[in-house]
């Protein structure tokens, strides 16, 4: 009886303890609903994100300040020299703020809010989140937010704040110790400047001709071809025997729809584009794009910049066509007008880049960057022999201006058999001519 009486004192003083602890952690971490802020459906229920005209995010390490247009058409980023936000990722992300909804609530204590990765930047150098802030006219505050740890679905922290999970910690400063959960890890929300650009580049099309002038001069070289639907580029300006090896440039897909990874302004431009090699592309369409490329090797690595400028000659009529019938002049001053359109807004876009250097991958400008010895091929000619003659026939005898001595013949073929006949010798005075006619003829050995 003893024993069991101990037994139950020994588990009730257990059983104490962690309710003792279980209390402790309540007062940091209670998840009670009836305490702090009321449930509520949605994060920021009255968010008016046409009033929204300033829009930050910072972090521990950085932050971005963006500017929003008074008729919401524009926006730019601030922490690189007020260049052009995307809009349609600012419209989305205030959108996606507006209609945020909330799964859960929890009770979070301050001494818990660096744990969570909860605390405001400034607030320490520990726990610190990432803070949102939409901001209308006159600097009045719309809606402020902390992002803080990810969580799993059951609750628990993710392995690292900014990945895992599929749910996040929200502490909106004005709700108290409340912090909400939410099923959304808002990952584009973040304090990149470079991920909020406008990244709208040039998109050069139907490309006629392109040179490029390197640093030095014997990399330097222009092609080529003679119409749109000729895939094949060719070289100019050869030099004996070079031809250009197509397979090492693809040149009618330079610069198709490229795209840029961050920007710098004017005072950058002398030190990002030192030694770069000038291009110049012009299309069948009559654009002219003049750039900039270089290749700056720091701390290890290699990082690529492009400058450029656009113009174009656009036809601002349509040639007349003799004896046109009215019905399809009127198609084809349409479909004039609709491509003038076209390459009118097109140029305004891409006029809007110069002065700006920007910052771009290796795939998207490496062709440009090729020397001349990279792209072309040699034509070697085949070696010349001279005709072969029968080893029967004897080769032609040189002209000479000294006669040929004539040709000594005995009376009969000398032979020799065995045993050896001797031959008499030949006299050594000079051969006699033939005797005329009415002489006697010598015959050989005899008087």
């Amino acid at each position: 009886m003893k024993k069991i009486l101990l037994l139950l004192i020994v588990l009730a003083g257990v059983i104490g303890t962690a309710l003792y602890y279980q209390d402790q952690q309540n007062a940091t971490l209670n998840t009670a609903s009836s305490k702090g802020e009321k449930m509520r459906e949605r994060l920021f229920p009255d968010l008016d994100i046409s009033a929204v005209r300033k829009f930050k995010i910072q972090d521990a390490k950085s932050s971005v300040n963006i500017s929003v247009s008074n008729d919401l058409k524009s926006a730019t980023v601030a922490e690189r020299g007020g260049y052009p936000a995307s809009i349609d990722k600012l419209g989305t992300a205030l959108s996606e703020l507006r209609e945020q909804t909330i799964a859960s609530k929890q009770q979070v204590g301050k001494g818990a809010w660096a744990k969570n990765t909860l605390k405001a930047p400034g607030d320490g150098s520990e726990g610190i989140g990432t803070q949102v802030e939409m901001i209308g006219t006159a600097d009045k505050p719309l809606g402020t937010m902390v992002l803080g740890q990810n969580i799993d679905i059951a609750g628990g922290k993710s392995s690292t704040p900014m990945m895992g999970g599929n749910q996040r910690f929200v502490r909106i400063p004005s709700d108290g110790e409340t912090i909400w959960v939410v099923s959304n890890t808002f990952t584009e929300l973040e304090a990149k400047p470079e991920n909020w650009l406008d990244k709208t580049f040039i998109d050069v099309q139907k490309i006629k001709e392109i040179t490029v002038t390197a640093p030095k001069q014997d990399d330097s070289w222009m092609v080529n071809r003679a119409d749109e639907n000729t895939t094949d580029f060719s070289l100019m300006k050869p030099n004996a025997g070079e031809t250009l090896d197509t397979s090492k440039l693809p040149a009618s897909s330079i610069l198709s729809s490229p795209t840029f990874n961050d920007v710098s302004g004017k005072d950058k431009a002398a030190e990002l584009l030192k030694d770069a090699s000038k291009v110049k592309i012009t299309t069948f369409e009559g654009f002219l794009y003049e750039l900039q490329v270089a290749k700056q090797s720091k701390d290890g690595s290699d990082k690529y910049y492009v400058g450029v400028t656009v113009t174009a000659e656009i036809a601002k009529e349509r040639p007349s066509v003799k004896d046109e019938k009215e019905e399809d002049k009127k198609k084809k001053d349409e479909e004039f007008a609709t491509a003038k359109k076209a390459k009118e807004d097109k140029l305004a876009k891409e006029q809007k880049l110069a002065g700006w250097v920007f910052e771009v991958s290796e795939y998207t400008v490496n062709n440009l960057l090729k020397k001349r010895s990279e792209i072309v091929k040699l034509e070697v000619p085949a070696a010349t022999t001279a005709p072969k003659t029968s080893d029967s026939s004897p080769p032609p005898a040189s002209p000479s201006s000294t006669p040929a001595k004539p040709e000594i013949r005995t009376s009969a073929p000398i032979s020799v058999t065995t045993p050896p006949v001797s031959v008499p010798a030949l006299p050594k005075n000079d051969i006699k001519p033939a005797p005329a006619p009415d002489a006697n003829p010598a015959v050989s050995g005899k008087k």
